[in-house]
């Protein structure tokens, strides 16, 4: 996936199934934030996974609808919901827990910084 000027692309991946269908549905379509399911990547001494994960790129002004999409996915959810963030070697967790701690850190991860 071709990454737009000026922004970041993050890996995104949900603890179920439903959720992860729920943040796909969310997010597809919209302007300025490319969103594609790919297959997840087996990591050494892991068994993979039947779930996908997805590719976010966001413009820079897409940044936020995405973390306001976030956010009230994850507090419409439930305590249950989990969201997994990364970019190279960072990573994030979001919950409905510290869903209000980790969206700054979101946007800096799109940033690049």
């Amino acid at each position: 996936m071709a990454q737009q000027a000026g922004s970041g692309e993050v890996e995104l991946s949900a603890g179920d199934l439903e959720d992860f269908d729920a943040v796909y549905a969310e997010l597809r379509g919209l302007p300025g934030i490319a969103v594609e399911a790919v297959p997840a990547p087996v990591e050494p001494g892991e068994q993979g996974s039947v779930l996908d994960l997805l590719t976010v790129a966001c413009s820079g002004g897409a940044i936020t609808v995405f973390l306001e999409i976030i956010k009230t996915l994850v507090e419409s959810r439930g305590p249950a919901f989990t969201l997994k963030l990364r970019r190279g070697r960072n990573r994030l967790e979001i919950t409905a827990d510290n869903i209000d701690e980790v969206l700054p850190l979101v946007k800096e991860m799109f940033d690049g910084s």
